[in-house]
């Protein structure tokens, strides 16, 4: 559709034909290594003076395994003995990210590295100046190995005001949105297979009416996905506002979503779910990690991408192997994007006291394979075992440092392993999506510049946590006249989404009109 240079590189065989193997590295989850085992990129420490030890800290999201120390302390022995720098890594937790997140920056915390994606404010920190430029002699200098094996187009992927600010990832992925149950529990209630919404609020009704003490869901935020964006084939151009684009519509027209009859049977779909009692009220503020309370029987269910449900499924599988885990795929005949480079990557902290040995430490997280194996899979023998050059298997050990649970997405490259426990899944789900389902669109890498929209932006945050999310969890009854969907509506009209999505289908036409 788009024959262009740019959508040949994006072509859907070399996608595809990467995410097959890599799928289970994104998060939010391989080819052979480039190296031998062990082995440190050549050059790494070419010119730079490496003769002071220095502690590199590290921001990274989500929770602090059991393991993660003993884990970390393996790896910050390598990381001595070839840069003589340590890793003193700090989690924010998923509930705290949009709050936290940000404010790391402004209050200017001391920091080296952090992990940043356009999920994750990459964009707004890079126009607020909160990361560090990384120029090309600094790359080659300081992380060669990285600036040899990166595409080119992910390094233009990275490019604010052409400017770089990331080392994004180096592998492909996707982040569509799928449904893991219990199967066990579905089959106890007679319930089918679920290949709609329709079946799965049947699912979550019979946990509520039978299974006392297990809660069917966390929160219908996630819906947004399931519910709203994946069956109408919308993709967001930023994650945290309703400004969206058709992935099949090549004229790149962006809408905001809340104006659409669809968003309106979607909040009118939450709220008649939430009154079955599928999630609790307090869902709003729950601080609950919901992929380790699936994983503990807590939650009956969770929604989250392909390779984060089919880890949980292999971990499941050897703490509770009489439950049957199920992952399904609710809009299974819809069109779908992979993920461009830059959905995960680590960006150099602007006030850093250590740049150059922060590259130099990302060159070994990604490209020395006993690095790499250890921050992905834990200690082996314990936590995993290596089953060839390709893949892994979890042992018992592994429920103390979950493979790629520790949020090693940012430094993903070609030596991530697949899971031996669900090979077959990831085939199951990749062969359709590779060979009908998955497009390319001109904006799939488009990253927009808030800078002349920042109060606006400040704004519609505002009215997005205060009117949009008690209507995405169903909490409130779309019609209600002092919090509904008409007010909500106007209130972010008040606050400049007009505003925001004017500037962003200003800045995005000339990228849309390039790829013609």
């Amino acid at each position: 559709m788009w024959n262009t240079k740019r959508s040949k590189l994006w072509g859907r065989g070399l996608i595809l034909s990467m995410c097959v193997t890599a799928v289970l590295s994104g998060c939010s989850p391989s080819a052979s290594p480039s190296g031998s085992a062990g082995e440190a990129p050549k050059g790494a420490s070419a010119g730079a003076d490496t003769s002071k030890e220095v502690k590199l800290k590290m921001i990274l999201l989500g929770s602090r395994p059991a393991d993660f120390d003993e884990v970390y302390g393996e790896v910050n022995k390598i990381m001595k003995d070839k840069i003589n720098a340590t890793l003193d890594v700090s989690f924010i937790d998923w509930g705290d990210v949009n709050q936290k997140y940000p404010l790391i920056f402004a209050a200017n915390e001391d920091f080296d590295l952090a992990f940043s994606a356009p999920w994750a404010f990459y964009s707004q920190q890079s126009t607020k100046n909160g990361f560090l430029e990384l120029t090309e002699d600094m790359l080659k200098q300081y992380a060669p190995k990285t600036w040899a094996e990166e595409p080119k187009v992910a390094w233009e992927q990275a490019k604010i005001n052409g400017k770089i600010f990331m080392v994004p990832q180096n592998n492909f992925e996707y982040d569509y949105h799928l449904v893991a149950v219990r199967g066990d529990l579905r089959e106890k209630y007679n319930l089918p297979e679920i290949k709609t919404y329709d079946d799965y609020t049947k699912y979550l009704k019979a946990i509520v009416d039978g299974e006392k003490g297990t809660l069917p869901s966390l929160g219908a935020s996630e819906f947004n996905s399931v519910e709203l964006l994946q069956p109408n084939e919308w993709s967001p151009v930023i994650k945290q506002y309703p400004i969206v684009y058709k992935v099949t519509d090549p004229s790149g027209k962006l809408i905001n979503y809340t104006e659409t009859q669809e968003f309106s049977d979607f909040v009118k779909n939450m709220y008649a779910t939430a009154k079955t009692g599928a999630w609790n009220r307090d869902a709003l503020t729950s601080k609950m990690d919901k992929m380790q309370a699936f994983k503990d029987g807590k939650l009956a269910s969770v929604e989250w991408n392909m390779g984060t449900l089919l880890r949980a499924k292999s971990e499941i599988g050897s703490t509770h192997p009489d439950w049957k885990i199920e992952i399904y795929d609710l809009t299974s005949n819809k069109k779908r994007l992979a993920n461009p480079y830059i959905n995960n990557g680590m960006s150099v902290h602007a006030t850093s006291k250590n740049p150059e040995r922060a590259l130099m430490a990302i060159d070994l997280l990604r490209y020395d394979q006993q690095i790499h194996d250890l921050t992905n899979y834990g200690i082996q023998g314990k936590h995993y075992e290596a089953v060839g050059d390709k893949q892994f298997k979890s042992l018992k050990g592994s429920v103390n440092f979950p493979p790629a649970g520790t949020d090693p997405w940012g430094w993903n490259s070609l030596h991530e392993r697949n899971d031996v426990a669900v090979a077959a899944d990831i085939e199951k789900f990749t062969e359709l999506w590779k060979s009908t389902l998955t497009v390319n669109h001109p904006l799939e890498t488009f990253v927009f510049d808030d800078a002349n929209v920042k109060n606006e932006e400040a704004a519609v945050n505002n009215i997005m946590e205060t009117y949009g999310k008690p209507l995405f969890y169903g909490l409130i009854d779309p019609n209600d006249g002092s919090h509904g969907l008409e007010v909500f509506k106007q209130k972010l009209k008040q606050a400049g989404i007009d505003k925001i999505l004017a500037e962003m289908q200003k800045q995005s036409q000339p990228l849309v009109q390039k790829t013609k």
